[in-house]
Formats: C-alpha cells, structure tokens, sequence
C-alpha cells in the first residue's frame, strides 16, 4: 500500500513540474514574440501588420491604442515557425504586445509563474479593442484573481469590469445585441439529415428561459404520457407539441397557469400547469444611486448593464420582489439535519458556485433541466455539511457549504476533506495529501504552511464580488 502511495506521490509530483515546464515555456514564447516584434518596427505606416478573421484583413491593428506598430512581412515566418497559420501568428503577436505595453501587471505575473500563459492571452484578446483607461482599469481589477478562476468566471469578471468603466459603450452594445435576436429553422432540402431541421436563434434572457422551462414541462408530459425516448428527444417533441398547440400568438391571455388545450389525436400529452419562472436580477447598492454600475443575473451569473435590469423589469405583467439585504457574515443556524430554503439561499449567495477547487457549477436553482416532483426548480448543488451532521455538526451557515454532486460523493467518499477558513473561504486536502484555498476569488494550490492571505482586491470591491450587497429582483 506505501509502494503504490509513493508512486501516486511520484506521479504527481512529475505532473506538477511538467505543467511549470509547460507554463514557463508558453510564458518564454510571449516574450520572445515581444522581441519579434521589436526586431522588426513598421517603416512606412501602410505596411503595419493588421488582424485577420478567417483569412480575410480587417484593417484592426494587432494590439489596442499606444502599442508599437509591426511590419506585415515578418509575420507569417513567425508563424510557419510555430507550425500554425498566419491568422494565429498575428494574435500571438498582438496578444503579446497587448500584455507586455497596455497590461503591465498580468505581464508580470505570466513571467513570475503566477499566471498561465493562456488566461493572460485570454485577457488580452478582450482588452485589444479597449480604451487606455479603460485597459489599465481591467489590468488592475483582474490581475488579483486571474490564475485562480476557470475562463467562464474570467470572461465574466472582464465583461463586468468594462460594464463598469464604459457604461455609455456598454449599454450602446447592449442595444446593438438585441438588434440582432432572431430564430432560425434551417429545413433539410438533401435528404441528408433524415427529416431533420436544425434551429438557432439568439433570444432574450427571459425569454430563454420562459422557452427552456417550456420544453421541459412538455419533455415531462410526454414521458408522464408512456413516451420512452431518452430526455434530449422528447425535448425536442416538445417543441413540435408547442408549436401546434399555439400556431399562432394569442397576446390576450391573461394567465399562465390555465392549461392549454390538448391538440387533436389520441394520445396527446395533457401540459401541466405551468409554474412561473424566477429570473434572480442583484444590483449592488451604489447601482440603485448611480444607474451606472453592473449587475448580475443569479440564474446563469453573467454581469448584466442596470439598463437590461431595468428593461427586463419593466415588462408587462413582470412582478418583482425586492429583498432585504442579506448579512453574509451572519451565522444562522436550524435545529435539525434538513436545510431549509433561506440557508440554501444564504450560502448559494455568499458562495456562489461549487466551493470545490475550481469547480464553477452555479449554487443557485437552474430553471432548466433539473425539477423536483412538485414543478419547482431544484438547486444545481446539495448543502454540504462541513462537519457531518452525525459527528456533531451543525445545520448552520458556518457548517455548510454549496458542492455539486459529483464533488459532494467526492468528498463523502473518495478522501476528500475540507475545513472553513473565513466566511466563503475554505481549505481543501486531496487524498494524498495537497492543500486547496478556495475562496471568492478563486482558489490557490498550498505547498506546506498555512493558506495564503487573499490578494488585495482594488476598489471598486463590488465588481469582483457582487454577490456581498445584492438586491434581487425575481
């Protein structure tokens, strides 16, 4: 049993350093792209190296304002020496660039080892088209948590950021967006998908959402009625069901929880009647002042302009409940070992997602695909007890924390264990013995000793971590 430890032990150990090697060598490949480009400064301005979309030129520069102009020819040799095309050689370079003049501080962490080559990429390509300020202000804000957030978090702690600092460019983008909504049904004309249509579209939130929990109730009925195709296809019966039952928009209902009318045809499934879906809308305190600072939507945690909030509330027949502010710090406890709806929400708010290293499953309820037996929307995680009820733990907010499933069965049975740190922060043990810090700003790997301090976090605080003052609306 030691033998096989220490060769797990080994193992792992050589995994760590071969990910340092790989980190460091993409760290070295920016730089020295940075030194290509040096090499080679644009002589006559007509001939600087622009960005490509699909093999075609934009006339975009590779890097945002107050980078250095590069000549076009030395590109595509850069590139045949990676082994990849002159499209993907120019966003190296102009990645590279964008970090080493316009984002100073993730520049320096990419070459100190703190943070991956890839995520600072990742930063870089959504700042190329940004303002000075407005680069600078992102290099700030989310220099304190790259390499600690998966890419999701990341793109939305950026889009909050330029929310934040550009809102009359946001909200102008905002507009543009809806402007693009559409529907598409893409018929089969060859006989090659067998019969089938393909749909796309781009639909409003509320909308999708209203959509999704649609399909499902439908997906539901057809199975309450003896269908015995898998989930994925009844869903997509339901959307044919949908559509002959209502051809045509019937804008005068007044209610919907009245079922509809059972199409024609033996064996059509009877709807349930429907439940109302929440849309969770949190809007930091200063928003309610200023009109300008970004929200949050707790159904899917992307950043959303005060403007969208305000749109989405201010539909027909919306109702909208206000909340008082919870004290996430608060400790509050119940006798007992179920967790009752309020402590459920109290953790999901101050945690957010999964607390498990990385892992970014949302804690909130997805009106989606998961429906307890009564209709309503059931929590994407379980409410772990930290200390096991039965050793004495309590059904307490200091003693509980949101896991997904998988994670929890991870916990509970593969030798996982963690231990609570600070309100929302908590400190992992793998089986074999590594340490995880896990906290609002993503989670660290501890080598010996204790957890290390959280990195300083520049105001505005409630962009990186909304969730402490929200208001929801449902």
């Amino acid at each position: 049993m030691s033998k096989t430890r220490s060769d797990a032990a080994t193992v792992l150990a050589d995994v760590r350093a071969l990910r340092e090697a790989e980190e460091a060598a993409a760290a070295g490949l920016l730089r020295q792209a940075v030194v290509w480009a040096d090499l080679h400064p644009v002589v006559d301005e007509g001939l600087a190296a622009t960005a490509s979309h699909r093999g075609y030129d934009t006339g975009v520069p590779l890097a945002g304002e107050g980078t250095p102009a590069v000549d076009a020819s030395c590109v595509a040799e850069l590139a045949a020496a990676l082994h990849c095309s002159t499209d993907a050689g120019q966003a190296l370079l102009g990645q590279a660039l964008e970090l080493r003049h316009r984002l100073p501080r993730l520049w320096a962490q990419v070459h100190r080892g703190v943070v991956p080559a890839w995520q600072a990429r990742r930063v870089a390509a959504r700042t190329i088209p940004l303002s000075r300020d407005a680069a600078e202000f992102v290099d700030a804000q989310v220099a304190a948590v790259v390499g600690r957030i998966g890419p999701t978090q990341l793109d939305r702690l950026i889009t909050a950021a330029i929310l934040r600092f550009m809102p009359e460019e946001a909200e102008r983008q905002r507009l543009a967006a809806a402007d693009g909504r559409r529907f598409d049904i893409h018929h089969d004309t060859t006989g090659h998908q067998h019969g089938l249509a393909e749909v796309t579209g781009w639909l409003d939130l509320p909308d999708a959402l209203d959509l999704d929990a649609a399909v499902t109730d439908g997906a539901q009925a057809l199975a309450d009625a003896g269908c015995q195709a898998s989930l994925d296809v009844r869903r997509s019966m339901a959307v044919g069901e949908l559509a002959r039952r209502q051809p045509a928009l019937d804008l005068t209902t007044s209610s919907d929880s009245e079922p509809a009318t059972p199409s024609e045809g033996a064996g059509a499934p009877v709807p349930r009647p429907r439940v109302p879906v929440t849309l969770y809308l949190h809007l930091p305190a200063e928003s309610l002042a200023s009109g300008t600072a970004p929200g949050w939507v707790g159904n899917t945690g992307t950043p959303v302009t005060a403007g969208q909030i305000r749109d989405w509330c201010g539909r027909p027949g919306t109702r909208i409940t206000v909340r008082p502010v919870i004290d996430l710090n608060e400790t509050v406890t119940v006798a007992g070992y179920e967790v009752p709806e309020r402590i459920r929400e109290h953790i999901a708010l101050r945690d957010r997602t999964c607390v498990f290293p990385w892992c970014s499953r949302p804690a909130h309820p997805h009106p989606r695909r998961t429906h307890r037996a009564d209709g309503e929307p059931a929590w994407s995680t379980d409410a772990d007890h930290i200390v096991p009820f039965a050793a004495g733990g309590t059904t307490a907010t200091d003693n509980l924390a949101p896991l997904c499933r998988r994670h929890h069965r991870l916990k509970t049975f593969a030798g996982w264990s963690y231990h609570v740190l600070g309100p929302g922060r908590y400190l992992w043990r793998s089986p074999h013995g590594h340490g995880y810090a896990r906290g609002p700003d993503g989670t660290v790997e501890v080598r010996g000793g204790a957890p290390p301090a959280p990195r300083p976090r520049p105001a505005p605080q409630a962009l990186l971590d909304p969730a402490r003052q929200p208001v929801p609306t449902g």
